[in-house]
């Protein structure tokens, strides 16, 4: 789980203050025991003091103290109970979850003062006379409602916890929605559970894609049938130009019919940069391979080319046909700019491009921009080489660079 997610701190917020409670349930079940223990010693001492001062109310003041003389032998319980606390005049101990105040002999130092402090009446019989008594108290010191209402908040807490997530999942689901949309599918269902905020953004999530995916359709059956409208007649013309005699029409023709397809070409290559719908297809491969390609593409020979470097040596992870596109875009403006051979350098973390030929213009430098008529005129294209070859490389992870110098035109691409 990421740990900027939304689930995981509140998992942890939670969870910080489910143990803070307990933790409080404990130190508040630690001091009420505290407190019970030390009332029940303030009435076993005082029953304490009854038994040996015994008079006619002697029972009725032992009810009402909720204490009795037990039956047990001081040994038995002594030796068989847990000792809970433990005094100088006495043990409280449980035993068969009963509570009992077991009288112990204090040492004769410590009786002869207590005998002079003690808040009640001194003991009217001396040291060697003590006897020990087992006092029980009858008041209930059960824990079980104390943890019941510890259980019962417990369980509300997880209860509310486990619902909260349960609302939030969607929130996951439709994270998980987006990433598939990103990726290319557009048809997709997020299922709707209850009438709240979250439920609200995934049925509009739901209208988005739905409209989405229409105009998706609708933009590819248009540009299919376009492209099938315009194509045929292109190429019907461009047939029927072949026709006609070898004249100066014939060739201004074949050159429009050109321009045509050329121009629709653009057009659709525009429109899948557009619409991101080139995948990258990543794979490893011989720059010379590539280049060899791209002369293809091109209709040109090596030869035309001057390359410098050690471009079979260099091996790059690219788009194969992609890659041969950006590259011949940019041959392309070389030979189209300069009058002299174009330059290929090959370096281990660039490849660049050089040509004679004017400086492209300041503000015809950002390659991010379709439609650079200035620096590549109408007459040969719309100046969507440059804008594709950046994007192609942008996909890729790499950049592209321009500088001017010493009347060279260099484009590089930088690898790294």
């Amino acid at each position: 789980m990421n740990k900027h997610s939304i689930l995981r701190l509140i998992t942890l917020f939670f969870l910080f203050i489910f143990a803070l409670i307990n933790v409080l349930f404990w130190i508040a079940h630690q001091y009420f025991r505290e407190q019970h223990q030390e009332e029940q010693l303030r009435r076993f001492m005082i029953a304490e003091r009854l038994v040996h001062h015994k008079n006619e109310n002697f029972d009725r003041e032992l009810k009402q103290l909720m204490i009795r003389v037990s039956f047990h032998r001081p040994k038995l319980i002594l030796s068989e109970g847990e000792t809970l606390r433990t005094y100088p005049f006495g043990k409280m101990v449980e035993y068969h979850h009963k509570h009992y105040f077991v009288t112990t002999p204090p040492p004769k130092v410590l009786f002869d003062r207590m005998n002079r402090e003690h808040m009640f009446e001194p003991h009217p019989f001396p040291y060697r006379e003590f006897t020990q008594v087992v006092i029980e108290d009858l008041a209930p010191h059960s824990t079980l409602p104390f943890w019941s209402i510890i259980t019962i908040i417990d369980l509300l807490i997880l209860l509310f916890f486990g619902y909260l997530i349960r609302k939030l999942l969607p929130l996951q689901r439709l994270k998980d929605a987006i990433i598939h949309f990103k990726e290319g599918d557009t048809h997709l269902k997020m299922p709707i559970d209850g009438k709240d905020e979250i439920a609200q953004i995934t049925h509009e999530f739901n209208l988005v894609l739905q409209k989405i995916a229409s105009m998706k359709e609708a933009r590819s059956l248009f540009l299919r049938n376009i492209l099938h409208e315009l194509k045929t007649p292109i190429m019907k013309g461009s047939l029927s130009a072949d026709c006609i005699d070898s004249s100066e029409d014939r060739e201004r023709l074949k050159r429009i019919f050109n321009r045509m397809d050329y121009l629709l070409n653009e057009f659709s290559k525009m429109e899948q940069f557009s619409s991101g719908e080139w995948y990258l297809n990543l794979q490893e491969y011989r720059f010379v391979d590539i280049l060899d390609h791209t002369c293809d593409i091109l209709l040109c020979e090596k030869k035309n080319i001057t390359v410098k470097g050690e471009e079979s040596a260099l091996i790059i992870k690219v788009d194969f046909e992609l890659f041969a596109i950006a590259l011949k875009n940019l041959l392309d403006n070389a030979f189209k700019y300069s009058t002299a051979k174009p330059t290929l350098l090959i370096l281990a973390h660039s490849i660049e491009i050089c040509s004679l030929g004017d400086p492209l213009p300041d503000e015809n430098r950002t390659f991010s921009k379709p439609f650079n008529r200035t620096y590549e005129s109408s007459e040969n294209g719309l100046g969507l080489g440059l804008y594709i070859s950046n994007a192609i490389l942008l996909k890729h992870g790499f950049k592209l660079d321009y500088q001017y110098s010493a009347g060279m035109n260099c484009f590089k691409i930088r690898l790294h």
